[in-house]
């Protein structure tokens, strides 16, 4: 494309967005990033793919917690929270294809939610990702930082930041 300014021609490409990723968890953003990732979505000719990560220390302290990791049984109970991650994500899978939207489901296990969308982002392809702005805030948002802004600082592609 060509645009004129100053008596100038600039070249610009136009972005192709074939590929949207949309990080959900079970905040109150979800049915935001669904509204706009319908939106997106259709407009841009786009496919979609839900993602949720599990945070693999937590699989290990909760596991501890109720017994399994000690019984040896923390791939049962990896299984057992991939399984729970899939249904709340197939929810969102029915959501999206009632409005036409051709949508998959992904469940990472990672070491972090932040790691989990850039790697699933960048292995895939992904061209935009939606993400929410939920969690935590002030001193600990600052200490910590949050998985949105990590994900806006690392991500391969542009991201979407939904409040």
């Amino acid at each position: 494309m060509t645009q004129q300014t100053d008596n100038k021609s600039v070249e610009y490409k136009k972005p192709e967005v074939k590929k949207i990723l949309i990080a959900i968890d079970k905040s109150g953003y979800k049915e935001k990033i669904i509204a706009y990732t319908i939106t997106l979505s259709k407009s841009l000719g786009a496919s979609v793919t839900a993602i949720h990560v599990v945070d693999k220390a937590s699989l290990g302290i909760i596991g501890d917690m109720v017994g399994y990791y000690r019984g040896g049984r923390t791939e049962e109970y990896e299984m057992t929270v991939k399984k729970q991650a899939e249904e709340f994500l197939n929810e969102t899978k029915i959501l999206l294809e009632k409005e036409g939207v051709n949508t998959t489901i992904e469940v990472v296990i990672k070491s972090s939610a932040a790691e989990g969308i850039i790697e699933y982002a960048k292995d895939n392809d992904v061209d935009l990702i939606l993400i929410g702005t939920k969690g935590i805030s002030g001193v600990a948002r600052f200490l910590m930082g949050g998985v949105a802004n990590s994900v806006i600082s690392h991500a391969h592609c542009p991201v979407l930041a939904i409040r």
